[in-house]
């Protein structure tokens, strides 16, 4: 158990290591390139070829460290890591050469406003990212291994490299390369990646080598993983429509709504992993126990956590939003007017933000239950849901409503995903969640009146971004921690014993 809770912290430490470096390598996309149109090539680009790298790198892991530990016990692990590898690799380098011929054609076609400097851009930047998704799928598979084996902060560390490296080639190639520096930095940190795993194992215990693919046992796993995979894909599908709706309003448009979504969308990456972490060991001990109730009081503790969590940070970026978008890009090219863009976006991203991180708890339990397949539905439906109400709300607001859509598909994605997993568990206890939920609302209004006030303090205005942003976020936190404990907030009072022990 004390194994298990270091393994923990050290998976939060890197995870955080891991999300912070994404935003500072955005941060210097942002201060070579700001919002130019290289960036929106950029941004449009990775985009859908990211698809296929997110169905590969999340969902492969989400479905193989139970089919792996489940080979393992029978002593045929390695059997199925090299099933499992070989074919991956077969399969992504297909889709490698057949995205980057595509590229040629579906890109053009896609952003026909964009200039030929910038569809140049977007092309190869494509190929780039097709090219590393050979890769991808493969240390997607060794990362996941190294999940099954509590190694969490290896498998977090070498998904970093690649951040790194990104973020060393635009440093170091922006001048030289443009917009294609960031686009290599990427494919070299994939190789990288994979290096260091073969440099772990050695090339003679990476697999075995000999060993003929079992097709029937391949089958049998892509069975599982890709409803769990195609799952994954399903925000950034949705981000992939609302990219080609921005194409249309101009140059900076897809810049600002891509800075503002993955900045916005760092709590919920952050809080996600913890409250996995969290709930993981109860409702999988619930359902090797066939205990439903103490499974679905795992999904109610996880939802309480995220709660906890959310609620007190969005009533805080809604007050903060212009001081965070501040600290994060505005240097360089990315100027006071940019901010102001990204800033007007961002508020719009928080519904998506709430609602999605909700959706990420219910999802443990779908996997859980091994019945990934109702939430991929679910899944799908969202994606038809978000191209209708991009039509409507770019109608009314322009381009701020794509990032709206995504917060209103959010919300039914989530609210589907609830009662679908309720069904499945005979319904939680809803009397206990409106009350809990409750209490946490009702601890962010003092939260909100000391925001309010705080924000029209000349001494905090005064002071340096950084510094007033700090103090905000010291004086809320405590603010709502009080509040909360008085108020006997569930989530609150877990994490406090959590903590004592």
């Amino acid at each position: 158990m004390k194994n298990l809770k270091i393994a923990s912290i050290l998976l939060l430490i890197s995870t955080l290591f891991l999300k912070f470096s994404s935003m500072i390598r955005d941060t210097i996309i942002a201060n070579y390139f700001g919002t130019s149109y290289v960036v929106d090539a950029y941004n449009a680009a990775m985009i859908i070829p990211n698809a296929f790298i997110l169905f590969m790198l999340t969902g492969m892991k989400d479905a193989f460290i139970p089919s792996y530990l489940r080979y393992e016990k029978d002593n045929k692990g390695k059997s199925h890591l090299t099933n499992i590898v070989k074919s991956t690799f077969f399969i992504c380098f297909i889709i490698s050469i057949l995205g980057s011929i595509a590229a040629f054609f579906y890109f053009p076609a896609s952003y026909p406003n964009f200039s030929k400097a910038a569809i140049e851009i977007g092309i190869y930047t494509s190929i780039m990212y097709f090219m590393s998704l050979s890769l991808v799928g493969v240390n997607a598979v060794y990362e996941g291994v190294f999940d099954a084996r509590s190694q969490y902060s290896f498998s977090v560390f070498s998904q970093t490299v690649v951040v790194l490296f990104t973020m060393l080639s635009t440093i170091l190639l922006h001048a030289s390369m443009g917009g294609y520096a960031i686009a290599l930095g990427y494919f070299v940190g994939t190789i990288a990646s994979f290096l260091i795993k073969v440099f772990y194992y050695k090339p003679q215990h990476l697999l075995l080598w000999k060993q003929k693919i079992d097709r029937e046992e391949v089958k049998a796993f892509y069975k599982v993983f890709i409803p769990v995979g195609i799952t994954i894909m399903v925000g950034q599908i949705n981000l992939t429509v609302n990219f080609f709706f921005a194409g249309s309003f101009g140059e900076g448009v897809i810049s600002y709504l891509n800075y503002s979504f993955r900045l916005v969308s760092i709590p919920q990456a952050i809080f996600g992993v913890t409250v996995a972490t969290i709930i993981y060991p109860l409702i999988a001990k619930a359902i090797a126990a066939k205990d439903n109730e103490r499974f679905k009081l795992g999904i109610e503790k996880g939802m309480s956590f995220m709660l906890m969590l959310l609620i007190p940070t969005i009533t805080i970026m809604c007050f903060y939003m212009k001081d965070i978008v501040t600290i994060a890009y505005q240097r360089g090219a990315f100027d006071a007017n940019s901010t102001l863009k990204t800033t007007d976006v961002s508020y719009y991203y928080l519904g998506s933000v709430f609602f999605y991180s909700l959706q990420a708890v219910l999802a443990k339990g779908f996997y859980s239950l091994q019945k990934g397949y109702l939430i991929m539905r679910a899944g799908l439906l969202s994606i038809v849901l978000n191209i209708i109400f991009n039509i409507i709300f770019t109608k009314f607001m322009g381009y701020q409503g794509l990032a709206l859509s995504m917060s209103v598909v959010g919300f039914f994605y989530t609210a589907i995903v609830f009662v679908l997993l309720s069904k499945q568990v005979n319904h939680f206890h809803y009397g206990h969640l409106l009350k809990e939920t409750g209490k946490l609302l009702i601890a962010a209004i003092p939260l909100g009146v000391v925001m309010f006030f705080l924000k029209e303090w000349t001494f905090l205005n005064d002071l340096h971004v950084i510094l007033r942003f700090a103090i905000v976020t010291i004086i809320g936190a405590i603010v709502y921690a009080v509040f909360g404990f008085l108020l006997k907030a569930e989530g609150l009072l877990l994490f406090l014993k959590r903590k004592n022990k």
